[in-house]
């Protein structure tokens, strides 16, 4: 039986092109990016990073004790690095939770809960996914170029770091794990849970160098 995430390969290599074309991500490695909207940026992420790391813990409770073991801790791990980046540009406790939650941030943190409460934790997990492996393969294909910037670069070298590669690949092998678990149409489901979380991907770029608000 085909392993399951290689059949993803041609949805999150699309993704990683079409992000690695964003301007975001463009004026980031070149240096250009506005202080301001990376700051935007780490405060929609806060959002997203908090209801992300909650999920990790709901959905676990519904897994293998091995699997949620695993998925419990890989919730707990990006805390660290952005801590050092909320601290270095002063983005304190009270802007990040009275900042209000933009509309595609919104959206996503709604996708994902979607998928489980509708279709379960196997869709769930791989809503996940596109979050990890998005940020390593394009972080990867960055890897040669240096951001003028520290802060920028220590964003790209968050996910170049083994740890966070490990993560990824535990991840897959979760998901990997579910698909085996479930019939044909319990691994289509998977496969639309992460094709929506790829779309969300790309317009979180977008969101952030808009700074999008609601209308």
């Amino acid at each position: 039986m085909t392993v399951f995430t290689t059949t993803l390969t041609a949805t999150i290599n699309q993704t990683t092109e079409t992000s690695a074309r964003a301007p975001f991500i463009q004026q980031l490695s070149s240096g250009d990016l506005p202080l301001a909207t990376f700051r935007y940026y780490l405060i929609q992420d806060n959002h997203y990073l908090t209801a992300f790391n909650r999920l990790h813990q709901e959905i676990a409770t519904y897994l293998p004790a091995n699997e949620g073991a695993i998925l419990s801790h890989l919730g707990e791990g990006e805390d660290a690095a952005r801590q050092r980046m909320h601290r270095e540009i002063g983005l304190g406790m009270q802007e990040l939770q009275e900042t209000p939650i933009a509309p595609n941030a919104y959206s996503y943190i709604t996708h994902m809960y979607y998928q489980l409460d509708r279709y379960g934790a196997a869709a769930a997990t791989a809503g996940l996914l596109p979050c990890y492996w998005l940020y390593s393969e394009l972080a990867q294909r960055l890897a040669v170029k240096h951001s003028p910037v520290h802060l920028y670069q220590e964003f790209f070298d968050s996910y170049t770091a083994a740890d966070f590669t490990t993560s990824t690949e535990q991840m897959k092998a979760i998901v990997n794990q579910q698909a085996a678990s479930v019939d044909e149409l319990g691994r289509q489901q998977m496969t639309r849970a992460f094709q929506i979380s790829c779309y969300y991907e790309e317009q979180f770029w977008q969101m952030a160098f808009d700074q999008q608000e609601w209308q």
